[in-house]
């Protein structure tokens, strides 16, 4: 019999007193008990860290550690995480939002598969769309991302990485992974957000798997950091417009930031050849953005008839995207 994995949970607070409490409960009615709970508070000015500290002694009356430090200034979450994940020490890291609600088995559902897969790298799931009240919201995460039967095939393909370099489609509180990933991951670069950099590296140097199943109620509200909605028709066509350029330099940066990490012990040939032609066509893009629309369309056919809207993008969307916006 395999021996059981110790599990850490970390989690990062900043003003966020309306839905922590309801979050923490929900850490400590798993089938299975996370062995230690990490949180940074990131400076709150509320009751968040009232909060906390009632958490940490109920936890540990279960046996579970709780490691809980306050933030003598505001770093930001990314940093904030990126600081609170070098205090785990489990062999499994269960990223936590301050806001949502695990379902009772979740660190069950993700623990077994680690298990039963020691080449599994990094492990996400679906979630449960909710309001801010907790309504039911009749939509679940990888249906509101328009997650395709491509993107799902090249993952379970072992191509991964060709799908979480074009989009982030993991959302760290339904996120599990291994410890040594860690020593590759930290600290987060700052233009990646730490979820998608964690997806990202874990694609290119391990193997990452999804489950279906919705495994936390993912709340939708006015201070989300990162919120998700199903998009309407409006909401579609309104983007066809919107100006790219920052969105676009924003991706070059994060990918000379992968290559640096990556550059430090050598990327295989498969995975340098996909960061390579990624650039490569965010490049291609930047360049399309600055040239008048009817000037466009020779190099927007010529990425459309290569392939690289499909492969680096959202093809046809992105494609017209390049011909009608703004910059």
């Amino acid at each position: 019999m395999a021996p059981a994995l110790r599990i850490s949970v970390v989690l990062c607070t900043c003003d966020g007193q309306a839905y922590l409490a309801e979050q923490l409960s929900t850490l400590l009615t798993q089938s299975r008990l996370p062995d230690e709970v990490i949180i940074g508070d990131d400076d709150s000015t509320d009751g968040t860290w009232t909060i906390v500290q009632d958490f940490a002694v109920l936890a540990r009356t279960r046996g579970v550690t709780v490691q809980a430090v306050r933030r003598p200034r505001r770093l930001g979450y990314v940093a904030n995480f990126s600081a609170s994940l070098a205090q785990s020490s489990g062999d499994l890291v269960f990223l936590c939002d301050q806001d949502d609600a695990w379902h009772p088995d979740k660190i069950a559902t993700l623990a077994a598969r680690f298990l039963a897969d020691p080449a599994l790298t990094f492990l996400h799931s679906d979630a449960r769309l909710v309001t801010a009240d907790g309504a039911d919201m009749g939509c679940g995460l990888f249906e509101a991302l328009e997650l395709s039967a491509i993107e799902r095939g090249l993952i379970d393909g072992g191509e991964a990485l060709r799908v979480y370099l074009r989009r982030n489609i993991a959302t760290g509180a339904t996120a599990a992974f291994r410890r040594e990933l860690l020593a590759r991951a930290l600290p987060v670069p700052s233009a990646w957000v730490h979820d998608a950099w964690i997806a990202t590296l874990a694609a290119a140097t391990g193997k990452v798997d999804f489950i279906d199943d919705p495994l936390i109620d993912y709340r939708q509200h006015d201070g989300n950091q990162i919120g998700m909605r199903s998009r309407t028709w409006r909401t579609r066509l309104a983007e066809f417009r919107m100006p790219r350029g920052d969105e676009l330099r924003a991706a070059v940066a994060r990918i000379d930031a992968l290559d640096e990490r990556l550059d430090t012990e050598g990327a295989p040939d498969g995975v340098q050849n996909d960061i390579d032609a990624t650039r490569r066509h965010l490049e291609r893009r930047l360049s399309i953005g600055t040239r008048a629309p009817l000037f466009r369309v020779p190099s927007v056919a010529w990425e459309w008839l290569t392939g690289a809207y499909t492969r680096f993008a959202t093809g046809t969307r992105t494609a017209l995207r390049d011909l009608l916006r703004k910059g």
